[in-house]
């Protein structure tokens, strides 16, 4: 049976989510990663450690029980303080045992987690949300994608396990029966194996469950993300602003500079014109390392500045080929390149000829 998952997804959500949702998500908690691999990882991990580590313990308990029934069953008979010293013993010793077993576990559950989600530690999650017990957001989730895929792994597991179970069972019983005749010393190294053997076999199939299930929750992840138009277009109102603001303060900055560049054409020595569409303030000081613009502009501006030379008296020069030039690759506030210097300086000469001449 083919299941249209396309039914499942928003259509409204058809952009990839940004970098800064993909940052609030992980800051909220909300990560990749496979619930089942951590559970096989764990399983595999204190299965591992009770087989190497319980032939010691058996081998501890067997010799306090063969000393317990020869205290009492002797004729040297055990006292109290004794049989509480031994028994403190044992206990301390399976309490031990028991813990070192509890932490393998929870460190072979909390490493894959930690792995899969880059060490992303939040406790927003841990604080109450009235969201997640309202009734109808809890029977949309009911029929969620999610909550479907969950439902069908739930039950894949259940069959998995219980195959496993079954034939395990099955291959084990004759051989129990047989050992069942034997000391209890080999019944119990036996029931211990059959233990291990199916605990690693479940781990097994869960973790190519949870191998599977990267994949799934990696892309059930990246479809959660997804945004609308409408919300990109508003993270980026919010990260770089609104597009009409940042236009009216580019306008009103545009508008400082020029207001700044015409105040500097009082400065200048001469003005290069185009004759009318360009024109470029130039000003030379015996401390400068060489002449530089100090404003330029065509059309309108181009205008205002040659008004401005002509209120100051700021000699004017029609020069199209290098007022063309100074204006396509000079700006304003930069030396002039080395290769017009020569034009620059007959400019000048003809500047103060005209200047002394008054």
């Amino acid at each position: 049976m083919w299941i249209d998952l396309s039914v499942f997804a928003d259509p409204e959500k058809t952009e990839k989510a940004t970098a800064r949702r993909r940052q609030k998500a992980r800051e909220e908690g909300n990560v990749s990663q496979s619930p089942d691999l951590n559970t096989a990882i764990s399983l595999l991990a204190v299965a591992s450690v009770v087989y190497f580590t319980f032939g010691g313990l058996y081998r501890d308990f067997s010799r306090l029980i063969l000393v317990f029934s020869s205290g009492f069953s002797g004729t040297a008979t055990m006292s109290i303080s004794q049989a509480m010293k031994y028994l403190s013993f044992a206990f301390s010793g399976a309490l031990q045992w028991l813990i070192f077993v509890m932490i393998v576990g929870v460190a072979g559950a909390m490493l894959p987690s930690l792995l899969q989600t880059r060490f992303a530690i939040s406790f927003k999650s841990l604080i109450p949300d009235l969201n997640k017990i309202n009734p109808v957001k809890g029977l949309k989730n009911l029929f969620s994608l999610r909550s479907i895929v969950k439902f069908l792994n739930s039950l894949l597991k259940i069959a998995v396990i219980g195959y496993i179970g079954y034939i395990t069972i099955s291959g084990a019983l004759g051989n129990y029966l047989s050992t069942s005749q034997q000391p209890t010393g080999s019944s119990a190294i036996f029931l211990g194996n059959f233990i291990y053997q199916l605990i690693m076999k479940i781990g097994i199939a869960l973790l190519a469950i949870g191998i599977l299930d990267i994949y799934y929750q990696k892309w059930e992840y990246e479809r959660s993300l997804k945004m609308t138009k409408k919300e990109v277009k508003d993270e980026m109102k919010d990260t770089q602003g609104n597009p009409l603001i940042k236009n009216r303060q580019r306008k009103k900055m545009m508008l400082l500079a020029r207001s700044r560049m015409m105040e500097n054409v009082k400065n200048a020595d001469v003005v290069v014109t185009n004759p009318t569409h360009v024109a470029v303030a130039i000003e030379y000081k015996e401390s400068m390392n060489a002449p530089k613009v100090i404003a330029k502009g065509a059309g309108e501006v181009a205008e205002r500045i040659r008004k401005l030379a002509r209120k100051h008296k700021v000699p004017i020069i029609r020069n199209p080929p290098l007022a063309r030039e100074l204006f396509k690759i000079v700006e304003i506030g930069e030396e002039i390149p080395s290769r017009l210097y020569k034009a620059i300086a007959e400019l000048l000469v003809t500047v103060y000829k005209m200047k002394s001449e008054v």
